[in-house]
């Protein structure tokens, strides 16, 4: 009897326990009296708290689901609309249905005032209605995201929540597009969407949720029911003109027949398909134009998760290209763009997927500009270079990703295979000219030079991962592989025109970079606390062969032929307490590090061995809407593939560099950083300080020396340090009133660093501050204003130095947008906006204007743009690199015109 007793009080307990951990779902529907469905908003929380564990909106037929866990005996089940007010009804805490019948109300808007409530809090995710935020000729649903506070979207499409950049973007719940989520916010219908979701403290794999805590924000897009299950295709084609081009830079051309920047016809054309069901997810589409829009930014991979295996063959060599502007890519490129991708995802069983994703990029870039380089050579020396150049880059990548991954509540597994290709090239044409100032003056001519660097590159890789709950411990076994290789080449044709001689450099560089990567650990749970331990196994292997001709390197030889090889055993240690408002991380993996190099040019073998500890801790505190994390580092590198070669390299055809010194260069690292935040979803408040420290100290430095306008540079056994000191604040803020979301950014640097030249060694300071706001603002129904302003400052010196040659770069831009929504299908807007820079010799103030018209039809959108309205043709910045300062105009497109027509073909 004892034993029979034993056993049913056993089997009680563990049927109480289960039950208790067991979700609750309550789900029904919300009908009006004569059995029709009502737009309803459907919620849960324990009774009498006023507290949400759950909410939903009610389907096409009035249904809604709940699921959420609690403890307590009671719940409250409340349902609300504007046409129903707030029905409740108590139930008990057990899965059940619960319908509601309800009678409509007739509601005189002219006597009470309705405050739609824009962002939903639910736990550890904020809601936003996107019809709260969507005005009219919003298209996509990245043309809303950027009126959200608390969301911020930059320029390249990647996506920040208060601060923080987002570490997954689902759709419905399901990660198709694996990082490249530029392309749903670009392609996505925003009246296809009815919420964002904002995760916060987001932990994606399922058997670590409730165990193992993050810091993790994602984001998740659900659509509104009209757009599951139905396959959308969107259409666009679009043509053009642009005026008569001709210009050229300064007086030079440098064409030699080829097509002129503003001669081409314009075009521009898209198709789009899509298909989002509760298993099974498609997105394909086409893009093209030569209208300079960067259809290519929408591949960028903004995260990769667990299939970034970490391959970089080591190629150190480029040319030297017209400088970037930091306008938009439209005003300065003349292209032929194409992209062309497809993205799948099956839901195979209830937690288990496979996808593949096919992404293939073509283009060919024309670029015409002039950079002027004011190099630092001594206190009362510098180096003035200048050059005028017109390139065209041909860009052909492929990039294949298939994937299986079972996400379930006992378990994770995952394997991921990427092949990346791509067969890429430069062709650059150019004129240079250099001399140096000072006591003794020299001006070095004039020489026309011809570049082409074929960079192909080809990688393949395998990562898989999976988790295991063992009771309340967890185990976590990973291995990646992957081999990658660069066969480069860089050509160089150099003709003196003061004095009619001719060198041609030929540089050959072919690497490859093999990495096998094994590791597992093991976490131990004792209530508020988790001792993680594991073991890493990490190779890599770098072979480097490279051949320099035309270059006199002295002493030293122009060939590199090479192994360098590193190996890693390390012991994983982490301890963590996380308990309420608290989560502190302690950690310090000890690191048995090995290094081989086999230089067969030298007949050179070393080995090297280190023991590494690199301690990290870190605190995180939450209360209420506030949160505040503070961190601390120390970390050690030993050795490089950028730093073993004695052979001399052409980095391009004004600096060569060989970086062998007997010892192994050592690098140690100190960091610390704190921020503090806030969050308020009730009064859609969002902000962020961040400060930051780091020491850097090396027992290397690189030296420069100049051979009339060449730098060669070499390491020097020398310790050198650097400081840097930084200080950031973001927040943004939503308002009922006029419709408005406003924004405040701002940051300062200061650093300390050393420059080793001519065998003197300068130490000197920098400092940067940058200030901006921004926002949207509805002052009247047909009537918006978006605004931004931003202004830059920075300097860099000699410490020390009293004199003039360091000069303070000053930049700001200021622009303006105004929608003007004359009817329900007509928008027009107009965009002006003003770029400045103070060390601009010419047209300090370079302005540009752009307007649009949006006509929407039945069946069709038709959409006209003039851009470039002031015809601008040139723009020029300023920056500091170190201790010199770099001016690069950029030719732009001239005054352009381009219509487009888009319609859905289902």
């Amino acid at each position: 009897m004892n034993k029979i007793t034993i056993i049913t009080i056993i089997l009680t307990l563990m049927t109480l326990t289960t039950a208790n951990a067991q979700k609750t779902v309550i789900e029904g529907t919300v009908l009006d009296a004569q059995g029709k469905k009502v737009d309803a908003y459907v919620t849960v929380g324990p009774k009498g708290t006023g507290n949400i564990l759950s909410f939903a909106d009610t389907d096409s037929k009035g249904r809604y689901k709940l699921e959420f866990t609690t403890q307590v005996d009671s719940v409250t089940v409340t349902a609300s609309g504007l046409a129903i007010g707030n029905q409740i009804k108590i139930v008990k805490n057990r899965s059940q249905r619960v319908d509601f019948r309800v009678k409509e109300k007739t509601v005189q808007l002219k006597e009470i005032s309705v405050r739609t409530q824009k962002i939903r809090q639910n736990g550890d995710t904020l809601n936003y209605i996107v019809g709260a935020y969507q005005q009219q000729g919003d298209r996509v649903i990245g043309d809303v995201l950027k009126r959200m506070p608390g969301i911020e979207v930059s320029q390249s499409g990647g996506i920040k929540f208060n601060g923080k950049s987002i570490s997954k973007f689902y759709v419905e719940d399901m990660d198709l597009l694996q990082g490249r989520y530029g392309l749903a916010t670009n392609n996505i219908n925003a009246q296809d969407v009815a919420t964002v979701q904002v995760l916060e403290n987001h932990q994606p794999v399922k058997a670590l949720q409730g165990k193992t805590l993050t810091d993790d924000v994602a984001i998740n897009l659900k659509l509104k029911d009209s757009a599951k299950g139905t396959v959308a295709i969107n259409t666009m084609l679009g043509g053009g003109v642009q005026q008569a081009g001709g210009w050229h830079i300064g007086s030079r051309p440098l064409s030699d027949g080829q097509t002129v920047i503003g001669k081409n016809p314009l075009w521009t054309a898209e198709f789009v398909g899509m298909y989002f069901a509760k298993r099974r997810q498609n997105m394909t589409l086409y893009k093209g134009n030569n209208t300079g829009d960067d259809v290519s930014k929408e591949l960028t991979q903004h995260y990769s998760g667990i299939n970034s295996v970490g391959l970089y063959p080591f190629c150190p060599t480029g040319a030297i290209m017209p400088s970037g502007s930091g306008l938009p890519q439209k005003r300065t490129f003349d292209n032929h763009s194409h992209i062309l991708t497809m993205n799948h995802m099956e839901k195979v069983f209830k937690d288990s997927e496979i996808g593949i994703n096919i992404a293939y990029h073509n283009d060919r870039i024309r670029r015409e500009g002039s950079s002027e380089s004011d190099h630092f050579m001594s206190n009362d020396t510098r180096l003035l270079t200048s050059e005028t150049m017109t390139s065209e880059t041909k860009v052909n990548n492929l990039n294949i990703q298939a994937r299986y991954n079972l996400n379930a509540q006992n378990g994770f597994v995952a394997n991921v295979l990427k092949f990346d290709t791509n067969w890429n090239s430069d062709r650059v044409d150019g004129l240079l000219s250099s001399e140096r100032t000072g006591a003794a003056p020299v001006n070095y001519g004039n020489e026309r030079v011809r570049q082409h660097f074929d960079r192909p590159q080809l990688s393949v890789s395998n990562t898989f991962n999976t988790i295991r709950n063992l009771g309340k411990h967890t185990f976590d076994l990973h291995f990646s592989a992957g081999y990658s290789q660069r066969p480069n080449t860089l050509s160089v044709g150099i003709d003196s025109l003061l004095q009619g001689t001719s060198t041609v450099y030929m540089q050959d560089v072919t690497s490859r970079n093999i990495v096998g990567d094994f590791h597992t650990n093991y976490d131990f749970r004792f209530g508020a606390f988790t001792l993680n331990y594991g073991v890493v196994a990490h190779a890599s292997l770098h072979g480097i062969e490279t051949d320099l001709d035309g270059f006199d390197t002295g002493n030293y030889s122009s060939r590199n032929d090479l192994w360098y090889n590193t190996y890693e055993l390390v012991l994983g240690q982490q301890y963590k307490y996380e308990k309420g408002r608290w989560r502190l991380s302690l950690g310090c993996p000890l690191n048995l590090y090995t290094q081989t190099l086999d230089d067969r040019i030298r007949d050179d073998r070393h080995s090297y061995v280190h023991l590494l500890v690199t301690p990290n801790v870190s605190v995180h505190y939450e209360w209420r809407d506030w949160t505040a994390d503070a961190n601390a580092n120390y970390s050690k590198t030993v050795g490089d593939p950028g730093g073993i070669y004695s052979g001399y390299i052409m980095n391009n055809y004004r600096s060569f560099q060989r970086s062998y010194i007997e010892q192994l260069s050592e690098t140690d690292r100190i960091g610390a950083g704190a921020s503090i935040g806030y969050r308020s979803a009730l009064n859609a408040t969002f902000f962020r300080i961040n400060g930051s420290y780091s020491r850097t100290r090396d027992n290397q430095i690189y030296g420069t020396v100049y051979q009339g306008a060449t730098s060669v540079v070499q390491a020097v056994d020398q310790r050198t340090e650097a400081d840097r000191y930084s200080l950031s604040f973001d927040g943004s803020k939503g308002f009922d009133w006029l419709l408005s979301t406003l924004r405040a950014f701002g940051g300062y640097g200061y650093s300390t660093n050393e420059q080793l030249i001519g065998g003197t060694v300068y130490p000197f300071h920098s400092r940067s501050v940058s200030v901006g706001a921004g926002g949207t603002i509805t002052p009247l129904p047909w009537l918006n204003f978006v605004l931004s302003s931003g202004y830059a400052w920075n300097i860099s010196q000699t410490n020390g130095s009293n004199n003039n040659l360091a000069q303070t770069v000053r930049s700001a831009t200021q622009r303006l947008k105004v929608n003007v929504y004359v009817t329900k299908q007509l928008t027009l807007a107009a965009t002006v906006e003003d770029n400045y820079n103070n060390l601009t010799a010419e047209n300090r103030h370079a302005w540009f204007g752009d307007a649009t018209a949006k006509l929407k039809l039945k069946h069709i959108d038709l959409e006209l743009q003039l851009n470039n309205l002031f015809d601008q043709r040139q723009y020029t910045r300023v920056n500091y690199s170190g201790l010199d300062i770099y001016t690069q105009t950029s030719q732009l497109r001239p005054r352009n015109i381009v219509g487009t027509v888009r319609f859905k073909l289902l």
